[in-house]
């Protein structure tokens, strides 16, 4: 009696017989398996070895589907404050520290104190418009909304694909759209007038974001060692608004773009080095005597030091410190520059980015194409 063993958890099959060559002789398949409760079970009656085969692949499909649907019927009943302990848990390992946080940070001022109690098997589209109806009473600005939506969304969708939640959850939902303010750019003069009156640190920050691109974060790690040739300055991180260094806004860790180094800004690096320079690599840090150790400039510090400065030129609420990196996109645009270059220099998400945000300072591609075709075919 030789028995045929299949894949972990499939079972065997086996003859009841002395024949010298079982496979050969007329004698029933018997196979053996497990049941769902972990008993063994046997039963016979098949007359080809395919036949046996085909029973134990459709019993051990039967038992992983009630598996399956066990594990779905735990996962519905449990409240969503429950599952996104266990959900967050499991995919903080791949998240950089300042996604983490952005992630608790939705989940305790928005989502929770509005969701944690339903049960996870309940949501349907009905449950997110009342979501977002919510936040627009409690007058939550379009940004916030946007972040808790997209928040709420990425938690679910491991819900939908193991067949919790239905895969058209979110078809009939209108998300938040986030209402971008009206983009005010400052001339050059202006910049230069804010810049006489910034204190030393805010000089390279309104250089860097101005004459590079820079974001906020990222012109706070400024740092010489980020000069890699006479024109060009590799950004690779930033600092996040709990004053520690992070990887770069839609970038792996490791990764970095690279923007024009217009000489000005690098006279500025060095001055700044020159005259405050430390042996941390990065410029801005600063001792803190409540820590007792250099920290990165505090976000409320700069947005204080740059209200002053505008306070001073008489431009007190007209621009926001991301107007300069306005200025360096439309500068750059007006140019003639490609805008994928800028979309790159920028370290926009995509190129469509750019071009929602920039499209009324390009030239006009069809009046330029017209003239252009005028020429050709008057040839």
């Amino acid at each position: 009696m030789t028995s045929i063993s299949l894949g972990r958890g499939m079972g065997s099959l086996l003859k009841k017989c002395d024949c010298p060559k079982p496979a050969r002789c007329r004698h029933e398949y018997t196979i053996r398996y497990r049941d769902s409760g972990g008993n063994q079970r046997e039963r016979g009656g098949f007359a080809t070895q395919q036949d046996a085969k085909d029973e134990l692949t459709k019993i051990y499909l039967a038992k992983k589907d009630q598996t399956r649907s066990s594990s779905i019927d735990v996962l519905a009943r449990m409240t969503y404050e429950e599952y996104v302990a266990d959900w967050i848990a499991r995919q903080s390992r791949g998240w950089a520290q300042n996604s983490e946080k952005r992630v608790n940070s939705d989940m305790g001022a928005h989502i929770l104190p509005r969701l944690s109690s339903r049960k996870v098997g309940t949501f349907a589209s009905v449950v997110l418009d009342d979501f977002i109806l919510s936040m627009e009473q409690d007058k939550v600005g379009s940004s916030a909304q946007v972040h808790a939506f997209d928040t709420l969304r990425k938690s679910l969708i491991p819900l939908i694909r193991k067949g919790v939640l239905p895969r058209d959850l979110f078809d009939d939902v209108v998300p938040p759209q986030h209402i971008a303010q009206k983009i005010e750019i400052p001339t050059l003069a202006e910049i230069k007038n804010i810049r006489e009156n910034a204190n030393d640190r805010l000089k390279v920050i309104i250089d860097l974001m101005h004459g590079c691109g820079n974001r906020n974060g990222e012109a706070f790690a400024a740092s010489l060692n980020k000069i890699v040739a006479d024109d060009v300055y590799r950004i690779s991180d930033q600092v996040t608004r709990y004053r520690e260094v992070s990887r770069l806004k839609h970038r792996n860790v490791g990764e970095f773009r690279e923007t024009p180094l217009p000489s000005q800004v690098k006279e500025t690096l060095h001055w700044y080095d020159d005259k405050h320079g430390n042996e941390d690599g990065y410029m801005l840090v600063e001792w803190d005597p409540k820590n007792g150790r250099m920290r990165f400039p505090h976000y409320g510090t700069i947005r204080r030091d740059w209200l002053c400065a505008l306070k001073d030129v008489d431009l007190e609420g007209k621009y926001t410190m991301y107007s300069l990196r306005h200025f360096f996109a439309s500068t750059c645009l007006s140019n003639g520059i490609p805008i994928t270059d800028v979309a790159e220099w920028m370290g926009h998400k995509s190129i469509e980015v750019t071009f929602k945000t920039y499209r009324h300072l390009m030239p006009s591609s069809v009046g330029n194409a017209a003239k252009r075709l005028s020429l050709a075919l008057a040839v």
